[in-house]
């Protein structure tokens, strides 16, 4: 029988209280490890349903406590796409493809969120470019926390596949 500290449920589960703890404390808009977990979800996590289900967990109970807003179908959409990313390089899951699949899912989160904030302007190009344009410091910290969790991630990734479970993937 397999201890509880090297089971997958005990991981996952450790993973999704974190993250909804780094969502609920103080921290900069959008500066959270959500897009780095759903790259690493649909990456190494096996079963698709779970893979697409852990990040979703994650906002939904922090959502619970943060609050729910008209806009949320876009965020959950731009994760559920970030999670289709990850599944997308699980074959050559390398530092490179986590990097540029990091700055890719800012980009779709950036563009799916703030599109479906359009009304808040207006419903016209001038709306739509306003939109854009006042949410670029959001945008910003977004990148940078996708980068910065998926190259941490990466790494602990890294050290325990090659040094730890000799080159066995995680979570399988």
């Amino acid at each position: 029988m397999r201890k509880l500290f090297g089971s997958r449920v005990f991981i996952v589960s450790l993973l999704v209280v974190a993250a909804v703890l780094l969502r609920l404390l103080p921290h900069p808009a959008n500066f959270t490890p959500i897009a780095a977990i759903a790259i690493f979800s649909g990456a190494l996590l096996g079963r698709k349903w779970f893979a697409f289900a852990i990040p979703m967990l994650i906002m939904f109970i922090s959502d619970l406590f943060l609050g729910l807003h008209a806009t949320m179908w876009a965020v959950y959409l731009a994760f559920a796409i970030v999670v289709a990313l990850g599944m997308f390089i699980s074959k050559r899951f390398t530092f490179t493809n986590v990097f540029a699949t990091s700055i890719l899912s800012a980009v779709i989160f950036f563009l799916l969120t703030n599109l479906a904030c359009l009304g808040w302007y207006s419903y016209t190009w001038q709306g739509l470019v306003t939109c854009y344009t006042m949410a670029l410091p959001f945008f910003r910290m977004e990148l940078l926390s996708a980068v910065m969790y998926s190259c941490v991630f990466y790494g602990i990734y890294y050290f325990v596949s090659q040094r730890v479970l000799s080159g066995k993937r995680l979570l399988e």
